[in-house]
């Protein structure tokens, strides 16, 4: 059996099919397939492939990345924090030395570097001096109600609070205090303060 496909007017024929000449509707003419409409993501080509989120966040991890392999290196970022500020003010003297009561006056007696980092020096300087330093006709005259003792940076210089009544301190004792802790920590002036009474404005003579 033959058949001839004549295409015309919108409408498709068997020229001959059988017997005679039948009419075929043109809904059954065959179509050819049509591709799938895409869904989901679209793939780019070349560097545009990668989502939005990636490529916004793409230096960000190329430095995090890096930030990981340095510390791993064990070296670490040498920029500065933003929000911290660096200390400033006079630097603590790391070779300070305590005031002894001599013949002469007050006397200053240097003792090893860092060896007064930490400790309550009013308190050391009511213990008085070494058995060599004795033995050099060195004293104290801080008595030993004077402690415990704080220092605090104020407007003017250190404000150094005795548990003793300042206005009972002898004139040495006053000095051995004033002149140890401007050596420890720079500043204008001192004032001791304690039972009450202060005295203000103390220099190291």
């Amino acid at each position: 059996m033959k058949r001839w496909w004549v295409l015309g007017g919108g409408r498709v024929f068997a020229v001959r099919h059988g017997l005679g000449v039948r009419h075929v509707p043109a809904a059954r003419r065959e179509r050819e397939p049509q591709p799938l409409p895409e869904r989901g993501l679209r793939v780019r080509r070349g560097l545009d492939a990668r989502p939005r989120p990636l490529r916004e966040l793409g230096p960000a991890l190329l430095v995090l990345a890096a930030l990981t392999v340095l510390t791993a290196c064990g070296i670490r970022p040498t920029d500065p924090i933003p929000g911290l500020e660096a200390p400033t003010g006079p630097v603590e003297n790391t070779s300070p030395s305590l005031y002894w009561v001599s013949r002469t006056g007050v006397l200053p007696v240097p003792r090893p570097e860092g060896s007064l980092s930490g400790f309550d020096v009013v308190g050391l300087l009511a213990q008085g001096p070494t058995g060599a330093e004795q033995a050099r006709g060195l004293t104290t005259e801080v008595p030993f109600d004077a402690v415990p003792a704080t220092v605090d940076r104020v407007a003017n210089g250190l404000d150094v609070a005795l548990s003793t009544d300042v206005s009972q301190l002898s004139a040495a004792a006053v000095q051995q205090i004033v002149c140890t802790v401007l050596g420890i920590q720079p500043a204008g002036s001192v004032n001791l303060r304690g039972g009450g009474h202060s005295l203000e404005f103390l220099k190291c003579a």
